[in-house]
């Protein structure tokens, strides 16, 4: 079934891409429909016309960072949970490369309370996958013995997924940030020798 013309999927697309930007510079809070227009060279009313509401927008960019993110691990199938603990490192890297960014669930989690009801929805499921994903790849290592921590893998990937949101945000003001942590991170999950 067609879903419109190449047009309007391609104005939707940019919509969302720009979205996507503001979010991670500016927060959900921090932007409107005008700054989407003004860039774009578009009325509002065609951003309406795809997204009635803000939080249709809002909606639709967490949606659509649920399904990258389940591509992402999806890829992880057959990997170790060192490999899969550096994809991690690799996400993290890559938002502090693109502008200084801070990562989706750091933003949607920050601005939470403030958020309408249907994207807090979509934020505390998206938040809950990353945060479990992250208990899983320190379980797998334990379970292979390739990790070994004190405590508990539902504490120890609260924590992961926790130092990895707040490194990005102080690499903001400080650039030793992510390498430290990253490398604290290694030593407190056994792995420090094996990655020299």
């Amino acid at each position: 079934m067609h879903n419109g013309s190449d047009s309007k999927n391609d104005t939707r697309k940019r919509i969302l891409d720009l979205a996507e930007e503001l979010l991670l510079t500016r927060g959900f809070n921090g932007f409107s429909y005008q700054h989407i227009s003004s860039a774009l060279g578009v009325r509002n009313a065609a951003i309406h016309y795809h997204f009635p509401k803000k939080s249709d927008l809002g909606v639709a960019l967490i949606q659509r960072y649920r399904r990258r993110f389940q591509r992402f691990i999806g890829q992880q199938g057959e990997w170790d949970a060192a490999s899969r603990l550096e994809a991690y490192f690799g996400l993290s890297d890559q938002y502090y490369l693109q502008h200084k960014q801070i990562c989706p669930s750091g933003i949607l989690s920050t601005e939470f309370q403030t958020l309408p009801d249907d994207m807090r929805q979509e934020a505390a499921a998206f938040i809950d996958e990353m945060r479990q994903w992250a208990v899983a790849i320190v379980r797998l290592g334990r379970e292979a013995g390739s990790m070994d921590y004190a405590g508990t893998p539902e504490a120890v990937g609260m924590m992961l997924f926790s130092a990895l949101q707040g490194g990005l945000q102080l690499a903001r003001i400080d650039e030793g940030a992510l390498p430290l942590l990253k490398s604290q991170v290694r030593t407190t999950l056994g792995l420090a020798a094996a990655n020299g």
